[in-house]
């Protein structure tokens, strides 16, 4: 196999390139989560994130256009920017105050039945036999004005005040989790120290007979002034009870109405600042790499092999990062992603050297008219469809690529998986990334026999199985199934996006093939994928992650029979440009009949190849949280 020498710094830029924000992007919203920001805001901001790509892009290019002896500082400058941006995120605190409660040791009154408990159960309790289990120890009954509390917490210790009260060693593990208890139930609690609850009948007592009464209480009510922990993990006897304990948490959830919004922390604001500012240049660099290959290459050169050493970051270092990452970590269930910035760091300290001294960057060119040409297009019924429809696909894959993640680490907090979750993860990507290289090859043969509409059928079932499963899997707590079903992956997207590149090549007038497949990108990455994020979050905060692809997969089957129904309103198109044609000022006429062969032609040749380095573009930005 011969090998150009001219194409190894391209090939090294777009490894380089692809290497830096592969071990970040995917990661993002986990990170975001884990430094204290809600999942319905985390999604909102990678959602508007998004979204301003798209007015950011044109304005950044046409600045390179008004300073053509400036492209390669540009295009540096969007390097540094980027590298800078996502490796910056490692130095962001959590905002929220320490973890800490404390309060007594008691206990809860054995008289209870089993469906009582299994009632009171914290989601991180996912049977009626381990509830029954925390039933048998202690609890912590601590102050609480209703106000903000721990709902939940992890890489937790405990320590005692009393000089005769001794935790057994195994206290200071990971395996110390905290729990708060609803306060929608009654509970009778035994040998505490001292009454401090209102809405409560109180008696003081002798040792082993009842002293508080802990009564159902709305959480909204003023006065309430106690709250229940389970302590999951903390291996104490009933000698102890009485005690003063003192937990101190790594991570956690705050609750309520009195906490403090995220806006009011100034590390969430520079959160929002680097995750903008980084998706806004890396999508900029992504696009201009595009035009790099084309130009270096030339008219005749494979641009798929060039391409594919950007795939092979994604796939590689997706593993290595996460293992390096949990073996950063330690024991603690808080993961430290310093490998994971680090390796963005170098990467793309390495990528702006090769691109200073061995890249040579083309002019880039924008559409000023681009108004002028795409108000005849939206006037067809067919069209406007046909990117509703490309709206749906991107929606439905955004959903999946961008809460998997969190929903992972919701089904494994509790459990041992959790040590060892970012190798999962990582692994995750890599089925991600690989299932969609075998459908990439046989794509055509699926064209060939089912055409591109009924394709886009085939893509909106298989999504369905695939939202289905993640609802099963997700309510059932099979973590291994999430990634077996990143497998379908590769036919919806492997399958999808060429369907939806290929059948915008058909209905494109001649001449705008740029102008179309730029839409069709913006429907189906910014729009479609901001669509998922933002109203993602709202649904996964509100409902859980189960809950959340169970009603996307619902919405799923209604687009499916939409899609099927416009078959017959729209019958597929035959041939490539048959039902387009331009006159002078953008009126649409048939040219079936005196332009196929020029048509065909077009959109057989220079339009399709557009139509791929369209693709391409945007797979390059799915691939960073496949």
């Amino acid at each position: 196999m011969k090998i150009n020498k001219a194409f190894i710094p391209l090939k090294a830029h777009y490894f380089c390139f692809f290497g830096c924000v592969s071990p970040v992007l995917p990661f993002l919203m986990v990170v975001g989560i884990q430094l204290g920001i809600p999942v319905s805001v985390t999604g909102s901001l990678s959602g508007i994130a998004l979204m301003l790509v798209v007015l950011m892009k044109p304005v950044i290019a046409t600045i390179a256009d008004a300073f053509p002896a400036r492209r390669r500082a540009i295009f540096l400058l969007t390097l540094v920017c980027m590298v800078a941006c996502y490796s910056s995120i490692s130095f962001i605190p959590p905002m929220k105050e320490e973890l800490r409660v404390s309060g007594n040791l008691v206990k809860a009154h054995d008289s209870l039945t089993a469906q009582q408990w299994h009632a009171m159960k914290p989601p991180s309790v996912s049977a009626a036999g381990d509830w029954e289990g925390a039933r048998s120890q202690p609890l912590l009954l601590t102050r609480d004005d209703g106000g903000c509390y721990i709902a939940k917490a992890w890489d937790c210790t405990a320590s005692c005040s009393q000089s005769w009260a001794c935790l057994l060693p195994n206290t200071s593990t990971p395996d110390l989790r905290l729990n708060a208890l609803a306060k929608d139930h009654s509970l009778e609690i035994y040998n505490t120290t001292e009454a401090v609850s209102s809405h409560t009948s109180i008696s003081r007592s002798r040792e082993g007979e009842l002293f508080w009464r802990h009564e159902a209480a709305d959480e909204a009510t003023a006065g309430v002034r106690s709250r229940l922990y389970q302590l999951e993990g903390l291996n104490v006897s009933w000698d102890l009870l009485m005690a003063n304990v003192s937990v101190e948490c790594g991570g956690g959830q705050w609750e309520g109405s009195r906490c403090a919004s995220v806006w009011t922390y100034w590390e969430f604001w520079i959160y929002t600042c680097l995750l903008f500012v980084g998706q806004i240049v890396y999508s900029t660099a992504n696009s201009i790499t595009d035009a790099i290959t084309v130009d270096t290459i030339g008219k005749d050169g494979n641009y798929g092999i060039q391409r594919a050493w950007g795939n092979l970051p994604f796939g590689v270092i997706g593993p290595i990062n996460g293992l390096l990452i949990d073996w950063w970590s330690g024991t603690s269930l808080t993961k430290d992603y310093a490998p994971a910035f680090l390796i963005c760091a170098l990467m793309g300290s390495i990528d702006i050297i090769i691109s200073a001294t061995a890249i040579k960057v083309p002019e880039m060119k924008t559409e000023h008219d681009i108004l002028n040409k795409m108000l005849p297009i939206l006037r067809q019924p067919r069209f406007f469809m046909f990117c509703c429809f490309v709206f749906m696909n991107g929606f439905f894959d955004g959903a999946i690529v961008s809460y998997v993640f969190v929903m992972q680490e919701d089904m494994a907090r509790g459990t041992d998986a959790m040590s060892y979750m970012k190798f999962f993860q990582g692994m995750t990507q890599l089925v991600q990334c690989s299932s969609e290289v075998p459908f990439m090859f046989i794509s055509q043969w699926f064209l060939k026999r089912l055409g591109t509409s009924y394709l886009m059928s085939l893509v909106f079932f298989l999504y369905i199985l695939r939202l289905m499963g993640l609802a099963i899997v997700g309510t059932y707590g099979l973590l291994w199934g999430t990634m077996v079903l990143g497998l379908f992956n590769g036919p919806c997207f492997g399958l999808g996006f060429i369907a939806i590149v290929v059948h915008s090549a058909k209905i494109s007038p001649p001449g705008t093939s740029t102008t179309v497949q730029s839409l069709v990108n913006i429907c189906f990455d910014s729009i479609g994928y901001g669509s998922a994020s933002l109203l993602g979050g709202l649904l996964y905060s509100s409902l859980g992650g189960p809950n959340m692809y169970l009603v996307v997969g619902i919405i799923a089957v209604i687009t499916l029979v939409l899609h099927l129904a416009s078959h017959k309103l729209f019958p597929p198109v035959q041939e490539p440009g048959m039902i387009w044609g331009l006159r002078d000022r953008g009126e649409v006429e048939d040219t079936k009949n005196t332009q196929s062969e020029n048509n065909e032609s077009t959109a057989g040749g220079k339009d399709v190849d557009s139509v791929e380095l369209q693709l391409e573009e945007t797979h390059d930005h799915l691939s960073q949280i496949k």
